[in-house]
């Protein structure tokens, strides 16, 4: 999450962008893509923005980790002989 100014605090996550705007110290207005949602607690939004930015990264690691599993058993795959045998 992005802090811009006082009073404004930006994220993206899958895709989409999150703007929390402080209205005073324990309120703020959400954006969701800029479209308006409504009011919600400050501190409340911004551990739960965390929250979300935390499971997006986990997220992109398994993704990135079943790619990388994939190609290592398709590399392997590849380079296996089967012998007629077992067919």
């Amino acid at each position: 999450m992005i802090r811009l100014g006082n009073d404004t605090f930006v994220s993206y996550i899958l895709g989409k962008r999150i703007k929390v705007v402080t209205t005073d110290q324990l309120m703020a207005s959400l954006y969701i893509n800029d479209e308006y949602k409504g009011k919600c607690e400050l501190s409340l939004i911004l551990k739960k923005i965390n929250s979300f930015e935390m499971k997006e990264q986990d997220i992109k690691g398994m993704v990135r980790d079943e790619h990388k599993l994939y190609s290592e058993l398709s590399e392997i795959i590849k380079t296996q002989k089967i012998s007629p045998q077992l067919e």
